[in-house]
């Protein structure tokens, strides 16, 4: 029997669990070999399941080697049509750009069988064979699950048998589309493969060219337009249900578990089980379905343990052993946050009711207690800034902890039983305390620099001629507190930082603050420089008084005359004496000029002193020589 079947239809299926449900309505597919479901359609390709996954078809060929996609044109890998066309169909004859083809090669007489696989068993199955030239027939066989021959038909192009001419069956001839099809009349498919012959009586080359493949399942198998919901047992229910529905207007009717067929099948509160549920269609075929009910488990909480919070933290546990539930089980112990893992960390102390939560909304609970501990605790912190430019601070830790045992660390260093940290350099510090627990406590300190103490200046006075009231006054900057002064290396301090009453000389000026930090300054009382006199006016005239030119200081100012110089008015050189002690008058001119009186007048006179201080004093002027 040959049918050409050309219907399509949508094939639907719907499911979710509980209430889970199926809806099926006519399954027919066509397949151009226009398309392929994933990738590139490409001339002479191997074409084996990638038909598989989305309609339910493999092709093949004998011993499960791929068939092969032909592309319409040169070169030739199936037919050769009117005119010599490599595989080009006659004309008004559309098949497309691609066919499905044997081994791709056009040889013997005989070519390599095709095979339609189907992954569910079809009720009617057709499609085109193209180019049946003289001479050639084709035999398509319908195959059951086992391989069994179910139909076989031949169909024969035109031949030539003892000088006659025998027509071949309609639809045969060059470069056409030859439709082949079967179709059962049984209530269920059986259809599970075809294959596809061909063989050629007359010489010549020979290949098989297969298009508009459609397959169809019609049986009441297939749950025509018919629904069946089913719910499970959950969250600790006594029943579940089951329910059919008619979706279209086809009049199916329905039995469960043997009893009466109706139009209608409703139960809305089944146990536990497995249902056997028939259907029958208006040609009184049937099919049974089994339907099974599940309880699903609720979930449970088994065990809870919870462990207390440690060191006075926010650390505790809370762990859940949960059975039963369906899908994913959901913690929380908030009432608000829920997590999909069943262990709570760093949990508050305090009392809980931890809730678990599975996909179907099905609820258990426990509680839970988190008790609270006492860490270290640091209650007080000392420090003591470094002073003196020393790595001198201190720091000092308060604490308090749930047994005497506390350790102290500084800077992640050695664990110490001493509170104090001492001879510390300015910077930043991490005190860790650590209990018997081990639990541990830390606060950051910074131990600053006192400002450095340093001499700003030191201005000396000179005394008087011939006096010891010299003095020494010394100023800084930094230093803590009140500053004390000596100058007799530390023997005796004044608060005062003026030191008066001073002879000339070397002195050393101590200053102390009261952080102890010292410094050192040296001072010079300079020498006291005397004042030095000479007159305008003398008479050596041998009377015993003003006889010669003197310089003149106090008695006991002991100074030196380095050049003493007379000129006359002209500028010559008169009169020269050097290095003397300025209190030696056996020095000074005495009015003589190369042994005799000079003559009487104004002469000019350059004088230098030594002071005790090592300063020259420069004396200049005129003086005149009298009778």
């Amino acid at each position: 029997m040959r049918l050409k079947i050309r219907h399509i239809a949508l094939f639907i299926i719907l499911s979710s669990h509980l209430g889970y449900c199926q809806d099926f309505t006519r399954d027919c597919i066509y397949i151009d070999f226009e398309t392929i479901p994933s990738g590139q359609l490409i001339d002479n390709m191997d074409i084996f399941d990638q038909y598989s996954d989305v309609f339910g078809v493999s092709f093949s060929l004998e011993g499960g080697i791929p068939a092969r996609l032909a592309k319409v044109g040169a070169p030739m890998t199936a037919f050769q049509g009117p005119n010599n066309g490599a595989d080009m169909p006659a004309a008004g004859v559309d098949i497309g750009q691609y066919f499905l083809t044997d081994n791709g090669t056009v040889f013997g007489l005989n070519a390599d069988p095709i095979y339609v696989n189907f992954l569910s068993p079809m009720d009617s199955v057709s499609g085109c064979i193209l180019d049946m030239d003289f001479g050639e027939r084709f035999v398509v066989h319908a195959l059951g699950e086992f391989g069994d021959v179910i139909f076989a038909d031949t169909i024969f192009s035109s031949t030539v048998i003892d000088g006659v001419i025998i027509p071949g069956d309609p639809g045969t001839g060059d470069g056409l589309c030859t439709e082949w099809g079967f179709r059962l009349d049984e209530c269920e498919g059986s259809i599970f493969s075809v294959k596809l012959d061909g063989f050629r009586i007359t010489n010549g080359g020979f290949g098989l060219g297969l298009d508009n493949l459609t397959f169809c399942k019609f049986g009441a198998k297939l749950n025509i337009d018919f629904q069946i919901n089913q719910s499970d047992i959950i969250c600790g229910g006594e029943s579940g249900s089951i329910a059919v529905n008619s979706l279209s207007d086809q009049n199916l009717v329905y039995s469960l578990n043997g009893g009466d067929f109706s139009s209608e099948l409703n139960f809305p509160e089944v146990a536990e089980g497995v249902y056997e549920i028939t259907v029958r269609n208006e040609l009184g075929c049937e099919d049974v379905y089994d339907i099974s009910i599940d309880n699903i488990p609720v979930p449970e909480i088994i065990s809870v343990i919870d462990t207390d919070a440690e060191c006075g933290l926010e650390n505790g546990t809370i762990t859940l052993d949960v059975v039963g539930g369906f899908g994913e089980i959901q913690y929380t112990y908030d009432g608000q946050n829920y997590v999909t893992d069943g262990m709570f960390t760093d949990v508050p102390p305090g009392d809980y009711t931890i809730f678990v939560l599975d996909a179907l909304g099905c609820v258990d609970s426990a509680t839970a207690t988190v008790a609270p501990s006492l860490g270290p605790t640091i209650i007080g912190v000392g420090q003591e800034n470094a002073s003196c430019d020393l790595s001198n601070g201190e720091i000092t830790i308060g604490a308090i902890a749930a047994t005497p045992f506390i350790e102290y660390s500084l800077n992640d260093g050695p664990w110490q039983m001493d509170s104090d940290f001492i001879d510390l350099a300015p910077g930043d510090y991490t005190i860790t305390i650590r209990d018997e627990m081990g639990c541990t406590r830390d606060t950051m300190l910074t131990v600053e620099a006192y400002p450095i103490f340093e001499i700003r200046n030191v201005a000396e006075t000179e005394p008087e001629c011939l006096q010891d009231n010299g003095t020494i006054t010394v100023t800084y900057d930094g230093g803590i507190g009140d500053v004390e002064y000596s100058i007799d290396g530390g023997f005796s301090y004044q608060f005062s930082n003026v030191f008066s009453g001073l002879a000339p000389g070397n002195y050393q000026i101590l200053l102390k603050d009261e952080k102890g930090c010292e410094l050192m300054v040296d001072a010079i009382v300079p020498r006291y420089v005397c004042p030095v006199y000479v007159g305008n006016i003398f008479a050596p005239n041998n009377n015993g008084a003003n006889e010669f030119f003197p310089v003149i200081t106090a008695l006991e100012y002991p100074a030196t005359i380095l050049k003493y110089s007379i000129y006359d008015r002209w500028g010559e050189l008169i009169y020269d004496a050097e290095n003397f002690s300025i209190h030696d008058d056996s020095y000074y001119w005495d009015g003589n000029f190369r042994g005799k009186t000079a003559v009487l007048g104004v002469y000019v006179y350059l004088i230098q002193v030594g002071h005790l201080d090592g300063s020259t004093e420069y004396l200049s002027g005129d003086v005149t020589m009298i009778k």
